[in-house]
C-alpha cells in the first residue's frame, strides 16, 4: 500500500466503523417505524359532524384501529386498546390537541383543554386534593338539598322537567363550591350552557379557514366572512364572566360574614398569590362549565330510559321499598344495599354517556402498538359510544338492560373507573365522584317517589316518545312530552317534608 492511499483506507474505515454504530447503537423503535406500517383506515373519508361517534363505530366494524391519515387522527372503538395506549402509556398520551379555533376561543384556559405541563399539572392537583373521594363528604349537605329541591319542582310543575334537570345540574355546583344560590334562568347559569355549545362546535368544527391561515385570526370581525371572530369573542367573554362572577361574590359573602364556601376559604388562604387565585377560579369554571352539562345529560337520560321502561321503575321501587321502606328517602349510606338501582345507574351511563367520544388525547412521541405505528403528535380519540356498545361485552347493546349488570359475575359494585363515561388515563375526569354521587343520589330519590310514564293526548291515546339525542360534541334527549306524578300520597308527603329541612343543608 502506497502512501497515497493510506489516508483513503483510513477513511474508509472510519466511515464503515461510523455506519455500523449507528445501526448499532441507533434506537431500534425508530429504525424499525419505517418497516412498520401506519394503522388501517378510510382512505381520504368525510368526517362526520352530527353523530360522529355512530360512524366511528362503523368503521371500527372494519379494521381494528381506525387511522385517519390526512388528520392524523387514531380512533380507538375498544376499550381494551384504550386501556392499553391512554392508562398504562399515559405518559405518552396525556397531552390535549389545541387547534387555533380552540386558542382563538380562549377554550384553552379552560383545564380539561390544556396542553400537558406543569400549569396543567398544578391545577389538577389543585382539582384533586377538593374533589377526590375522601372528600366527597363535603358536598353532601348541598348534594341533599338541591336532589331534594329537585324532586319539589318535579311535583310541583313536571311540564318542566328538563329545566328543572338543569336546574339541579348547574345549582348544585353554585351551592358546593361558592355557596350562592343561581337559578337556570339567571343570566350567568344561559351564559354557560352557551359557552358548553360554543366550544363543543369550535372542537369539532374549527374554523376552517382560520386552521388553514392563522394569521387570519388578526382581522376585524366586520370584514367580509369573518364572522366567526364574533363567536370566539362571544365565547372568551362568556369565559371571563363564568370565571368572574361567581368568584367575586363568594369572596365578598365571605367578607360580609353572609356565608362561606369552598372557592372563598381556598381564596382567603391563598390572598396575595394572584397564581393561586387564578387556579382556584379555573377550578370554579371547569366544574360550573362540565359539571353542569354532564350531570344534566346523564340525570335527563335516566329520565327518558325510566319513561320507556316502567317495568324497571317498578323493580327498583320494589327494591327500595324492601330496603329503606316508605318512611323516609334514600341516603348516600344506602348505596350498597341497593343493587338493582346501582344496575339502572350503570346501564345509563353505559348507553348514555354524556360525552361520546371524550376529550381528545394527543401523542408526544412516536409509539407502537399491535405491530402498528402510531405517530408523534397523533389525534387519539376515544369512541367511548361504541365501546359501551360492543356487543361482545354487552349483549343486545341497544337494549336498556340493567340486569347485565346484576347478573354479571363481578355485580354492579364495580370500581369508578370501569364507567367508561369518565375518560381515561391522566386525563380521567378529577370530579367524576362529586358527579357519581349527585346522578346516583338523583336516580334513588326520585325511583323512591315519582311515577314516570308516557303522557296521552286529548283522545286518551299514548303519546309516543322519540327519543331522540343532541348529535354534536355533547349528546342529551331532545324536549319531549311526559307524565311525572308522586307515586302517592305517602311519597308526595314525604317529597314536601323537605321544605322544612332546608336550613339543616345550608
Amino acid at each position: 500500500m502506497d502512501a497515497a492511499s493510506a489516508p483513503l483506507l483510513a477513511l474508509s474505515g472510519i466511515a464503515l466503523a461510523f455506519t455500523f454504530a449507528l445501526l448499532h447503537f441507533y434506537p431500534r423503535h425508530r429504525h424499525d417505524s419505517f418497516a412498520l406500517s401506519y394503522p388501517p383506515g378510510p382512505k381520504s373519508p368525510s368526517m362526520p359532524s352530527l353523530d360522529a361517534w355512530v360512524q366511528y363505530q362503523e368503521w371500527g366494524r372494519e379494521y381494528d384501529l381506525v387511522y385517519i391519515r390526512e388528520h392524523n387522527m387514531l380512533i380507538i372503538n375498544d376499550v381494551h386498546a384504550a386501556i392499553d395506549l391512554l392508562d398504562k402509556r399515559a405518559r405518552i398520551y396525556s397531552d390535549r390537541a389545541s387547534t387555533h379555533s380552540i386558542q382563538l376561543c380562549g377554550a384553552d384556559t379552560l383545564i380539561p383543554l390544556q396542553r400537558y405541563s406543569d400549569r396543567w399539572r398544578r391545577n389538577r392537583r389543585l382539582f384533586q386534593q377538593n374533589f377526590r373521594q375522601s372528600a366527597s363528604s363535603r358536598f353532601y349537605p348541598a348534594q341533599y338539598m338541591k336532589i331534594h329541591q329537585f324532586l319539589r319542582r318535579m311535583t310541583a310543575v313536571p311540564e318542566e322537567f328538563m329545566q328543572h334537570t338543569m336546574s339541579l345540574s348547574q345549582g348544585l355546583i353554585f351551592a358546593s363550591l361558592y355557596g350562592i344560590d343561581f337559578g337556570s334562568e339567571d343570566p350567568l347559569s344561559r351564559k354557560a350552557v352557551e359557552l358548553v355549545e360554543l366550544v363543543g362546535k369550535a372542537m369539532l368544527q374549527p374554523f376552517p379557514i382560520i386552521e388553514q391561515f392563522p394569521w387570519l385570526r388578526f382581522m376585524p370581525s366586520w370584514f367580509p366572512g369573518f364572522g366567526f371572530q364574533e363567536i370566539a369573542n362571544k365565547c372568551v367573554q362568556c369565559i371571563k364572566e363564568v370565571d368572574t362572577i361567581p368568584f367575586d361574590k363568594a369572596v365578598n359573602n365571605l367578607k360580609m360574614g353572609t356565608s362561606t364556601s369552598l372557592i372563598a376559604e381556598l381564596a382567603l388562604e391563598s390572598e396575595g398569590k394572584p397564581a393561586e387565585i387564578e387556579m382556584i377560579k379555573a377550578m370554579g369554571t371547569i366544574s360550573f362549565i362540565a359539571g353542569g352539562d354532564t350531570t344534566m345529560s346523564s340525570i335527563s337520560s335516566f329520565l327518558l330510559a325510566m319513561t320507556q321502561h316502567p317495568d324497571v321503575q317498578s323493580k327498583a321501587r320494589a327494591e327500595i321499598d324492601r330496603v329503606i321502606g316508605r318512611d323516609r328517602l334514600p341516603t348516600f349510606e344506602d348505596r350498597s344495599s341497593l343493587p338493582y338501582v346501582e344496575s339502572i345507574y350503570r346501564e345509563v351511563m353505559r348507553m348514555h354517556p354524556p360525552v361520546p367520544l371524550g376529550l381528545f388525547h394527543l401523542s408526544t412521541e412516536d409509539d407502537f402498538y399491535r405491530g402498528y405505528h402510531i405517530p408523534k403528535g397523533c389525534t387519539v380519540v376515544a369512541n367511548i359510544w361504541a365501546m359501551n356498545r360492543d356487543p361482545n361485552t354487552y349483549p343486545e347493546p341497544d337494549k336498556f338492560i340493567p340486569e347485565r349488570f346484576l347478573d354479571s359475575p363481578s355485580g354492579p359494585f364495580m370500581h369508578i373507573n370501569s364507567v367508561n363515561a369518565f375518560g381515561f388515563g391522566r386525563r380521567v375526569c378529577a370530579g367524576r365522584h362529586m358527579a357519581e354521587n349527585t346522578v346516583w343520589l338523583t336516580i334513588a330519590s326520585v325511583l323512591a317517589t315519582l311515577d314516570l310514564r308516557k303522557t296521552h293526548d286529548n283522545e286518551g291515546n299514548e303519546v309516543a316518545i322519540p327519543g331522540e339525542f343532541t348529535r354534536h360534541f355533547f349528546r342529551h334527549p331532545m324536549p319531549y312530552r311526559s307524565s311525572i306524578t308522586p307515586r302517592d300520597l305517602q311519597a308526595q308527603e314525604l317529597i314536601s317534608a323537605t321544605d322544612a329541612v332546608y336550613s339543616e343543608f345550608k
